[in-house]
C-alpha cells in the first residue's frame, strides 16, 4: 500500500462553511476567514450527544473586555490578516462522522446559525438562550436551510468529506485537523 494523501478535515469543513455562507443569504453576514474550525474529541464512546459546538471570542455585547465586580476580563485574541478570529467551531471527531450526510450538513448550518447577525463575536440568541425552546425544535427550524443548500448544487467534490464515513476516511487518507484549546476569559 502506497503513501496516503493528506486530508485536512478542519480546512475542508471551513471551505464547506464558506460555501454555505455564499449560497444562503441567511449567512451572508459571516466572514468565514474570521471563523476558525478545530477538531476535538469526547471522552464518551456513546453514540449521539454533541457533534459540534461554537465558542464566541467576544462577550455577549460583542466587546473583547468585560467588567465583573470591578475586575476586567478578556478573551484571547487570534489575529489574522482579515481581522481577529471571532468564533471557533469545534467538531467532535469521530462523532461528527457518525451522523448521516444531511445531519452533517445540518450540524454545520446549526453552528453557523449561532453566529450573531452583527458578526461581532457574540452568540445569536433564540428566545432566552441559544436554542430557544429545545435543540430539537431549533434543528427542525433549520432543516429548510439544509434543503435549500443542497438544492443549490454545491460542488460534489467539496462535500465528499460529508458523504464519507470516518473509517473510510482513515483508511484512505492521512487525516489532519487543527486542534485548539477552548478559549477562556482571563483576568487582566
Amino acid at each position: 500500500m502506497g503513501k496516503k494523501s493528506p486530508l485536512n478535515l478542519t480546512e475542508l469543513l471551513a471551505s464547506i462553511a464558506g460555501d454555505i455562507c455564499y449560497r444562503l443569504p441567511e449567512f451572508a453576514h459571516i466572514d468565514v476567514r474570521r471563523v476558525l474550525f478545530a477538531a476535538t474529541t469526547t471522552r464518551s464512546k456513546a453514540l449521539g450527544g454533541v457533534y459540534a459546538k461554537i465558542a464566541a471570542m467576544r462577550f455577549a455585547d460583542g466587546t473583547p473586555i468585560k467588567v465583573t465586580h470591578g475586575a476586567h476580563y478578556s478573551l484571547p485574541q487570534i489575529p489574522t490578516p482579515h481581522g481577529d478570529i471571532l468564533y471557533i467551531v469545534y467538531v467532535y471527531v469521530p462523532r461528527f462522522f457518525e451522523q448521516s450526510f444531511e445531519r452533517r450538513v445540518l450540524t454545520l448550518i446549526h453552528e453557523l446559525y449561532h453566529i450573531s447577525p452583527k458578526f461581532d463575536g457574540s452568540i445569536r440568541k433564540v428566545g432566552r438562550g441559544a436554542h430557544g425552546a429545545s435543540r430539537e425544535s431549533f434543528n427542525d427550524a433549520l432543516e429548510p436551510l439544509v434543503q435549500r443548500y443542497l438544492q443549490a448544487q454545491p460542488p460534489a467534490e467539496m462535500l465528499m468529506i460529508l458523504r464519507t464515513d470516518f473509517p473510510t476516511l482513515v483508511r484512505n487518507y492521512s487525516l489532519l485537523a487543527r486542534r485548539f484549546p477552548l478559549p477562556k476569559a482571563i483576568r487582566l
